[in-house]
């Protein structure tokens, strides 16, 4: 019987809870306009007091203080995502800079090659269209337009056109259809002017392959210095002015043969042949071609026009040959050269013309040189 007056004078359980003295209870219907009202401010980020959910009826507490959870939450994952937003914002503006300087350098790169001899295609993968080429008319817009010299020289277009490969980057060669002209190609991807594209630097290596395949044929050989003949310079030169090559010619005539041959006799001679001989090679590379023209006259071919690398290198050369004199007895090593560039496109000479145009300018220098040993000291310059 005490035990049923006890549980009887308890309150009764989940009872609400009374509002403060001085506070008065919302309606229902006030209860769910005041929620309405904080969810709306919570999720336009309006500044409002936190919700006092005591006021409101009883029925709509729980949602309240559920409300009053998520604003806390809500809060933070707004700074969160105001912060990610910042976050990405920054690393947009770095991606773009990113792209320019990619851009930027990619262009400079081109620059830089458009001005070798080589070809440079750039291809892009999706339309397998040329969207630049170094050979290209001053000037031209559009697409896939050459100038007449790419057209005629580059035959193997269609094979960089299709090109495909998984590789980043790699070298590969191919000859044209008739097998007469052989090309060295570098190709690697490239993003070009926002679009997936292929680059293509494309080297014309004939006469690398023709000194190769000559390399152990003796018709071809000078035997007494190792380099090639007149034989293999006419056929060499044959092709090049048939096909409309730009090369560099440098014509050397080695001074003093006859001399060292009459005073020490004929095999110091060839020792002192076979030492210029020596130094020109270690100077340029082995696909360069080196021919003897005559006992004292030779002749060095470079693709391209480059003359201005020659001459560098025929002053070391020059310098590099008379530290040697001690070889032949003392005797003052010396040569002259006379270099011709030969552009293809508008060249009309033929071989023997070119070598004696490069005579002459020796002979020139030479007489130059004799009126200046004879005048007396200091009047050579007036």
């Amino acid at each position: 019987m005490e035990l049923e007056i006890n549980e009887t004078n308890l309150p009764e359980r989940n009872a609400p809870a009374r509002p403060l003295a001085g506070e008065s209870q919302m309606t229902i219907e006030e209860s769910c306009q005041q929620l309405g009202q904080y969810m709306e401010d919570i999720l336009h980020g309006a500044e409002q007091p936190p919700l006092n959910a005591d006021l409101l009826s009883y029925p709509c507490r729980p949602l309240g203080e559920a409300l009053s959870s998520f604003q806390e939450a809500y809060q933070t994952m707004a700074q969160q995502l105001r912060e990610r937003e910042a976050q990405l914002k920054r690393e947009t503006q770095l991606a773009q800079r990113r792209a320019e300087i990619i851009e930027s350098y990619t262009e400079m790169l081109v620059d830089l090659l458009s001005q070798r001899d080589e070809w440079l295609l750039i291809i892009d993968l999706e339309t397998r269209e040329i969207v630049h080429c170094n050979k290209s008319a001053h000037g031209s817009a559009g697409i896939n337009t050459y100038c007449d010299s790419c057209q005629h020289r580059l035959p193997i277009q269609p094979v960089l056109l299709e090109w495909d490969d998984s590789e980043r980057y790699r070298v590969w060669e191919q000859e044209e259809e008739s097998k007469r002209r052989c090309y060295r190609i570098i190709s690697f991807p490239i993003e070009w002017k926002e679009r997936p594209s292929c680059v293509h630097i494309v080297i014309d290596i004939t006469a690398e392959k023709m000194n190769a395949r000559h390399l152990s044929d003796d018709i071809y050989q000078d035997m007494d210095t190792g380099v090639r003949n007149r034989l293999f310079l006419d056929e060499f030169m044959g092709l090049v002015l048939q096909e409309r090559l730009d090369i560099t010619l440098c014509y050397l005539d080695l001074e003093g043969v006859d001399e060292i041959n009459s005073t020490h006799g004929r095999k110091v001679g060839d020792a002192y042949i076979q030492n210029f001989v020596e130094i020109v090679r270690k100077s340029f590379r082995s696909s360069d071609t080196f021919v003897r023209v005559q006992d004292d006259k030779f002749c060095l071919m470079l693709t391209g026009n480059v003359k201005y690398l020659i001459e560098r290198k025929m002053d070391e050369i020059l310098a590099t040959f008379q530290r040697d004199d001690s070889k032949v007895f003392g005797h003052r090593c010396n040569f002259k050269y006379s270099i011709l560039e030969v552009e293809g496109a508008s060249n009309t000479l033929s071989l023997d013309e070119l070598l004696q145009q490069a005579e002459n300018d020796i002979q020139r220098k030479k007489r130059k040189q004799q009126r200046q040993q004879r005048m007396p000291f200091g009047f050579e310059d007036f």
